[in-house]
């Protein structure tokens, strides 16, 4: 180690034990390591964003004539760089922290300023379901989905480009009048300014051209089929398909069963799954869950975690706090299938190994996967279920609805899932003689996700969202902390050890990131 190189690692935003791993690291590869900044110093490293609000913890005066002295502001990433390469790496810019600009630093000190200064990432903001700006990014996300039906190269990128100005407007303290009060936020691009600045002045001709589209139409209407992505939906607008209709009787369609099914029960499927009947299923599998293993967690996730009033699915997580959850969920199907409540469905075995944590991995427009053992498909739900007041339809009553159970369904001890992913479907007849039959169900999008117990809180604030919380999530973890995030855990490359947590406030702590309730996680 150079000796003229003196490192200050800043404990301020740190959890203590990282901290001390680091100082440890340091010392273990013979860095010159100080505990309190001294003038002798040269590189100050911290989790702070800019050097000003370094500046202002250790008082140190910038400004000084001995200016070309002053220690270099660097980010964690310069730290495990060169404790990976044993030295100290060459500074690049991007290992620097930032610096205000006068306007920012203006905007921090005038509280009655119009450009308050504004965090970085989705995940460190508040943005609540009910906002100030709405018109904004409900406008923001037609071009967002547009980009996304196109699917061509550059696409991806101009669709999160949308997503992440959405964002913004959402969670902005204010209702947005002026276009310049976005001056200086990140994510809010050109693109995006020049369309809102077009939405406040009455007109958007590019947004106008989109919604009057007969393509995107009919792009819209294809990809609410359940299992239909954008490519599919381009081939059926090729042979020129106009309707649902048209898909529903062509004899040339998907082998794929999400399709099959998607199609034959299109109706009950983009009627919307109200939360009251969401919580009332819940509660319904929480019952039936209970009978096979006690103790076992049932937790609602997704958007009605989130506060939505309505959704396109149910999304249900499962733990168990002794770590029993192996051959679970295949018995809860076995008992749901008797109860006559499975439509069709695929259940996937856990494909999680420890390289999981730490491998490099990123982002996509489809998201990033997890590999938790999942049952994904389509279950029947009693229509009173569906219709009735939570406070004159008990719970009993919901299960009667679900007829009568065929055989003893507590006799399910042998029960062995045969193949990592095995589709099972509604006997011998087709979906289309299903759904036109006389039933007193609607069918519903269920997803059932089983969480050892020990990644069960990253998995709670993954499977709670939203996308893009979670995307900021991630990558704030990735490019500021240099740290990995899945719903599986949490892996520090500086230490190569994985963070536990006890409680979603514990993941955030984690992250170093104030603690966002669930309601406030709807970016």
């Amino acid at each position: 180690m150079d000796d003229q190189v003196v490192l200050y690692l800043m404990p301020h935003k740190i959890q203590k034990k990282r901290y001390d791993d680091m100082k440890k690291a340091a010392k273990c590869r013979k860095f010159t390591i100080v505990d309190d900044f001294s003038p002798e110093v040269t590189h100050i490293v911290t989790e702070f964003e800019t050097q000003e609000q370094a500046v202002r913890h250790i008082g140190f005066n910038t400004t000084e004539e001995n200016n070309e002295e002053s220690p270099e502001f660097l980010k964690i990433s310069w730290f495990t760089q060169s404790i990976k390469a044993r030295k100290p790496v060459e500074i690049q810019d991007h290992h620097r922290l930032l610096r205000n600009t006068q306007e920012e630093v203006h905007v921090e000190e005038n509280e009655g300023a119009s450009e308050p200064r504004f965090p970085e990432w989705a995940c460190q903001r508040s943005t609540p379901l009910k906002h100030q700006n709405d018109f904004l990014a409900t406008q923001l996300e037609i071009l967002q989905k547009y980009a996304e039906m196109k699917d061509e190269n550059h696409d991806y990128s101009r669709a999160l480009a949308f997503r992440r100005a959405s964002c913004v407007v959402k969670s902005f303290p204010v209702t947005v009048t002026n276009v310049n009060q976005l001056n200086g936020i990140n994510h809010v691009g050109p693109h995006s300014k020049r369309v809102i600045g077009e939405l406040l002045d009455g007109y958007c001709d590019e947004i106008n051209r989109i919604v009057n589209e007969e393509w995107f139409e009919k792009m819209k209407m294809f990809t609410g089929v359940f299992g239909v992505g954008p490519s599919t939906a381009k081939k059926w607008i090729e042979r020129g398909w106009t309707s649902i209709k048209d898909a529903q009787e062509s004899t040339d369609i998907s082998k794929d069963w999400r399709v099959q099914w998607g199609l034959a029960f299109h109706d009950d499927l983009m009627n919307p799954v109200k939360s009251n009947e969401a919580y009332r299923f819940t509660e319904i599998i929480q019952t039936e869950a209970e009978k096979i293993l006690p103790g076992i967690v049932v937790q609602l996730t997704g958007g009605f975690r989130r506060g939505k009033h309505q959704g396109h699915d149910i999304d249900i997580l499962f733990t168990h706090p002794n770590g029993e959850e192996t051959g679970f969920l295949p018995k809860l199907l076995t008992r749901l299938e008797k109860l006559n409540m499975v439509l069709c469905g695929s259940h996937e075995s856990s494909s999680f190994h420890e390289k999981v944590l730490s491998e490099d991995f990123k982002l996509t427009a489809r998201g990033q996967l997890d590999h938790f053992e999942k049952w994904l498909g389509i279950c029947k739900l009693p229509k009173d279920l569906v219709s009735g007041d939570d406070a004159q339809i008990p719970l009993s009553n919901g299960l009667e609805k679900c007829t009568e159970i065929k055989e003893n369904v507590d006799s399910l001890d042998d029960y062995e899932p045969k193949a990592k992913k095995q589709r099972k479907c509604h006997g011998d007849n087709s979906p289309f003689t299903i759904a036109t039959s006389e039933r007193d169900w609607i069918a519903r999008r269920v997803d059932f996700i089983m969480s050892p117990y020990s990644q069960y809180y990253y998995a709670l604030v993954g499977w709670t969202g939203s996308k893009q919380f979670n995307r900021d999530l991630r990558l704030y973890s990735q490019k500021v902390l240099n740290r990995k995030l899945t719903s599986h855990g949490f892996y520090d490359f500086t230490t190569g050890k994985t963070l536990p947590a006890n409680s979603e406030t514990e993941v955030f702590e984690n992250l170093n990131l104030q603690y966002q309730h669930p309601k406030n996680r709807n970016c």
